[in-house]
């Protein structure tokens, strides 16, 4: 009995641990519908749901979402995007899967990390307001956009071992299997609604990225 009473209080204790350990963030805003991928079923998720980490969110064709984390950064996703928040202390890592994502991150200490992972590349920042997303597809890899609105964001690739600074007021596209090219200014930029405050209302993006890539395109990245 006692044996059994022992091995069942390391069971709770250990679990207990894990939850505090697995808490990443709290929704702040959803509009939509928005969901967490949890014991292998996906459940809605509502205004002031915990997520955990390394569990994946995602929202749906007309989902809005922001997520407070723990480190003190913020994440608005818009419609049809997945991610899943590995780490949210004081190295935060996001794993974004598809859709796009803004992030608001304020200024790291010494030690303190934040980025954002996307095929094989990585966004990292000190303290900044940017924004990642897949473009368009090719073959097994998509394109990816980014755009800084504050502060500066490292954007390196592994695949061509390219890196660049994007500064405030740049904006890149990333093309499949090729350098990362110059930042420069992008009309389309501008368009995006960066605000995260859900306070103050309109927080949804409405800005087609379609529309974006046409304008990217135009560029000329030699």
């Amino acid at each position: 009995m006692n044996n059994m009473l022992k091995i069942s209080g390391l069971i709770a204790l250990s679990a207990l641990g894990s939850l505090f350990a697995a808490d990443a963030g709290k929704v702040a805003f959803v509009s939509g519908s928005a969901e967490v991928s949890r014991a292998g079923k996906w459940q809605k998720l509502a205004l002031g749901a915990m997520v955990a980490e390394a569990e994946q969110v995602r929202t749906a064709k007309a989902g809005t979402l922001i997520i407070a984390l723990k480190s003190g950064a913020a994440l608005k996703l818009k419609p049809e995007t997945t991610l899943t928040i590995a780490t949210a202390d004081t190295n935060t890592a996001i794993e974004l899967q598809g859709g796009s994502v803004f992030a608001k991150v304020d200024k790291r200490r010494s030690g303190q990390s934040f980025e954002i992972r996307a095929q094989t590349t990585v966004a990292a920042v000190r303290g900044t307001e940017f924004f990642f997303a897949y473009g368009k597809k090719e073959k097994s890899k998509s394109d990816l956009w980014l755009c800084v609105n504050e502060g500066r964001v490292n954007v390196t690739d592994g695949a061509t071992k390219s890196e660049v600074d994007v500064n405030a007021g740049e904006g890149i596209i990333v093309p499949t299997d090729k350098q990362i090219p110059k930042p420069k200014s992008y009309a389309w930029t501008k368009k995006l609604n960066w605000n995260m405050d859900a306070g103050k209302g309109g927080v949804e993006d409405k800005s087609s990225l379609k529309g974006a890539y046409s304008d990217l395109m135009k560029q000329n990245y030699d």
